[in-house]
């Protein structure tokens, strides 16, 4: 026993941690708890870097000191008390077991043993695993029933435990070392095979393990779902359409290991990167109309930058200023000039000399003298090759006077005053018609020109409508300076639209070179690119917390990963059918073997063959042929019994501990001489284990109970009964008469004779019917003397067998068959209806317990006078 333990102490080493814990804690109960999973999960969560909400017990190392013995657990089955509507069984129906060695519970057909044995099916173990074979059902021809229950009385290690049955119930563990072997479970041994679910020696705790860890792998996956499910999924990026971009490269290869500066990083996405987005997208989208478009539109916005820098130049506050200032200076020296006129002039017949009307005509009659009258002579002409020059004016000729004062105006004109004033008065003139136009400004294209800067720089196009209107205010202010006129402040003119401009335009030059460009194939390739990663790098812009919402779940995911790669099971699965190989399959193979040849069905050529499981041990029925795979097809119903008991006794003699079995109506379908083999084989058993056998073959219950004196157990025996009203009654005398051996027999008459002396003191003839029934009774047990006793059930009624080799028993001397005839004919004597008219005296009460006596004593003689024949044939051959 000791090398699996050794082999599973030396194994567990090479676990992790929280396998070793999980082997302690199975090594030291039958199961393990709540508590004990939720610290187990919690150890496998924590070697991982799952969260894991409270601190871990440190694991401690699994060690040889903590297998428990199976000793420790002695479970026997004490009865079933409290039934409550199942089948037809009486209410409060029960049933009381041999905790120790063997109880046989006989009935007839419809008697009730299958309700309780469905009970016990349905607690117990057993090989049937479909519900629906499992359910128990109430009176089905009764009255509505109510909740189905029963009480199953257990004694745990010599503690007696109540365990309330109820359908669907948890298993309770005790019940669970109990196995069950019944007509539906049968079929599934010869089928099936054995499943070994409670190994010896240990070799549990792997299969045990893989439980545990199968468990855990169930919770994991149920809090993987919970916390990661889909969620994955539901972070991917769409892009549309898929390309080979840098942003679609990255978001489909974030991994766990992907750092939060890498997804800042991949999706930053800026306003220049915007704006350059546009421009690509528009340069792409442009055709040769557009390079028209953009050309002349860059020309207007150079042209415009120049009206702007001249009016920046012409309309400042200075030269406003200036503009102004000219004009009071020209009006200044106008009028110094007119007062100089009024002191020369004073004595001239018509007045307003060196007035402006007068200044005009005085110069346009210069300009007629120079250019029409008297060509490339000064004017004024006063004299013509000595003769009067004729007036310009008037035409007449010029007299002494007028000549003089032509020459006085000249004179006048000529005066520093007047030419200042003239000057003065000429720049004025000159600034009021050089004033800037600042046609682009007011064309009337202007407005559809802002929009197509608008589109680029809506800020610029706003500044140059705001220009425009200052602009033009302050021309018109220049203008009113320039005429002397009162005139408002002027608006602001700080924008700095020349600079914006300038920028504009270079924007626009570069935007029609790039058009230009994009017409070549090459180019307009790599602007496509260009375009395809600013498009999908915004994407991943707009879904950057769906990107650090995507690491996070797959952090999470690999760690729950980690975790299920923990509670993986192949390892644990290897060794344990190894330890099971080397320490288990051959001692079932050998003793499937031994138990088909117990029940002499060694002949069938149908083995076991290993096909262990993740959580437990199993071992197929190999019919040996390519024919059928179905052992059931091939065995008579007969074989097929003898079968599934081999393998049913196969499997509780090498499972764990020595729990109760529980068999009903094992020989359905067995010949006599089987049934024979199969009552010894559970008397036997019973001397291992508790063993509950259920049948209706009072034959069969017979050689349970002879096979039971055999072996010196005393067997526990009870009778079930039905009538019209339920089932599951018990019969409170026990196996009926024709089941009872002589002993029985006897112990019967004697508890009936009991109450007879005080029915003799008050009604002889009451005593006299019961003593004479008694006296039947006893000519019955010397009926069965002769078969049980004196011809040691060599023959027996009922039974096709002749135990030839019992013959060295029989002896019968003269004295006691002369001993038999007298207690037999005094039972006849006193059992028979005698004559009226013969006087036959009742026997006295004392006289009874005489003749009782005298068949114990009989019996006794008889049986060591066998002995003594038996032991005596040896010697006598040997002398022979």
């Amino acid at each position: 026993m000791s090398e699996p333990i050794d082999d599973i102490t030396n194994w567990s080493t090479k676990l992790s941690p929280w396998r070793r814990d999980c082997l302690r804690r199975l090594a030291l109960t039958d199961d393990l708890v709540a508590d004990d999973l939720s610290e187990l999960l919690g150890m496998v969560k924590a070697a991982v870097g799952l969260p894991t909400g409270a601190g871990q017990p440190a694991p401690v190392p699994f060690e040889k000191a903590h297998f428990r013995s199976a000793s420790k657990h002695s479970i026997a089955l004490k009865g079933v008390a409290n039934v409550e509507n199942i089948n037809r069984l009486i209410p409060k129906a029960g049933l009381t077991f041999c905790p120790n060695n063997l109880s046989v519970i006989y009935g007839r057909n419809g008697s009730g043993k299958s309700g309780f044995v469905r009970i016990l099916r349905t607690a117990c173990r057993t090989r049937i695993e479909n519900a629906a074979k499992l359910r128990v059902l109430a009176d089905v021809y009764g009255d509505a029933p109510g909740p189905q229950s029963a009480d199953i009385l257990v004694d745990v290690n010599g503690v007696e435990t109540t365990v309330t049955w109820t359908p669907g119930m948890i298993a309770d563990p005790a019940l669970m070392h109990i196995s069950v072997f019944d007509s539906a479970s049968a079929q599934l041994y010869v089928d099936g095979g054995n499943q070994i679910r409670f190994l010896p020696f240990g070799l549990a705790l792997p299969h045990r393990l893989n439980a545990v860890a199968l468990t855990l792998k169930e919770e994991l996956e149920r809090e993987r779902a919970k916390v990661v499910g889909d969620k994955v999924a539901l972070t991917n990026v769409v892009f549309n359409p898929v390309r080979d971009t840098a942003a679609q490269k990255f978001a489909r290869c974030i991994t766990k290991a992907t750092t939060v500066e890498a997804i800042e990083k991949a999706s930053d996405f800026s306003a220049d990167d915007e704006s350059r987005l546009t421009e690509v997208t528009r340069t792409l989208a442009a055709g040769a109309v557009a390079v028209a478009d953009v050309s002349a539109l860059a020309a207007w916005s150079a042209s415009l930058l120049q009206e702007a820098k001249t009016a920046l130049a012409s309309f400042s506050d200075e030269k406003l200023e200036e503009w102004a200032a000219l004009k009071s200076t020209a009006v200044a020296a106008r009028e110094a000039a007119a007062l100089a006129a009024a002191t020369l002039f004073t004595d001239e017949p018509l007045p307003g000399i060196g007035s402006a009307t007068w200044r005009a005509m005085w110069k346009a009659a210069r300009d007629f003298s120079v250019a029409e009258v008297y060509k490339e002579t000064d004017f004024p002409v006063i004299a013509v090759d000595g003769a009067p020059a004729s007036c310009v004016l008037c035409q007449q000729p010029l007299g002494p006077a007028s000549a003089e004062r032509m020459t006085r105006f000249q004179a006048y004109m000529d005066d520093t005053l007047g030419a200042a004033a003239t000057a003065a008065e000429k720049a004025v003139s000159e600034g009021q018609s050089g004033l800037p136009a600042f046609k682009l400004f007011h064309a009337a294209d202007f407005a559809d020109r802002i929009e197509q800067v608008r589109q680029r720089d809506a800020r610029l196009a706003d500044d140059l409508v705001g220009f425009g209107k200052a602009l033009a205010a302050r021309r018109s202010i220049a203008i009113a300076r320039l005429a002397g006129e009162e005139a408002p402040p002027p608006p602001g003119l700080v924008i700095p639209i020349a600079a914006a401009l300038g920028v504009l335009t270079s924007r626009l030059t570069g935007e029609k070179e790039a058009l230009t460009k994009a017409a070549d194939s090459e180019e307009r390739a790599k602007l496509a690119q260009e375009k395809a990663e600013l498009e999908d790098r915004k994407i991943l812009s707009t879904h950057r917390i769906k990107l650090l919402k995507r690491r996070t779940l797959l952090i999470s995911d690999a760690a729950y990963a980690a975790a299920l790669a923990e509670v993986q099971t192949t390892g644990i699965t290897k060794r344990a059918n190894e330890l099971v190989d080397t320490h288990l399959t051959a001692a079932v193979v050998e003793r499937f073997a031994a138990e088909r040849d117990r029940l002499e069905i060694n002949h069938l050529k149908v083995g076991l063959t290993r096909k262990s499981g993740q959580t437990k041990a199993a071992f197929d029925v190999n019919p040996q042929t390519k024919l059928t795979k179905v052992t059931s097809e091939i065995l008579s119903e007969g074989e097929q019994r003898a079968l599934g008991l081999a393998g049913f006794l196969t499997e509780v003699a090498l499972t764990e501990g020595s729990a109760a079995i529980v068999v009903d109506d094992p020989v359905s379908s067995l010949d006599r001489e089987r049934c024979m083999l199969v009552a010894q084989r559970l008397a036997e058993e019973s001397m291992h284990r508790q063993v509950i056998v259920f049948t209706h073959d009072i034959i069969f219950f017979n050689e349970m109970c002879r096979e039971a004196d055999r072996l010196g157990i005393e067997p526990v025996t009870t009778a079930l009964f039905s009538d019209k009203k339920a089932a599951g009654q018990i019969d409170a005398g026990g196996v009926s008469w024709k089941g009872a051996k002589v002993n029985k027999r006897i112990g019967r008459i004697k508890d009936a004779f009991a109450p007879l002396p005080k029915l003799h003191q008050s009604s002889p003839a009451a005593y006299e019917m019961a003593v004479k029934n008694l006296y039947g009774r006893l000519r019955d047990t010397y009926e069965r003397i002769v078969e049980e006793i004196i011809f040691c059930e060599i023959v027996q009624r009922g039974v096709d067998i002749v135990q030839t080799q019992k013959l060295r028993m029989v002896h019968l001397s003269h004295p006691l068959a002369i001993r038999f005839h007298e207690g037999m004919t005094r039972a006849n004597t006193h059992s028979h209806d005698n004559p009226a008219s013969e006087t036959v005296a009742v026997p006295q009460p004392c006289e009874f317990l005489a003749d009782i006596a005298f068949a114990e004593n009989l019996v006794k003689d008889l049986k060591t006078e066998s002995q003594t024949a038996e032991a005596a044939r040896p010697q006598m051959k040997l002398k022979g």
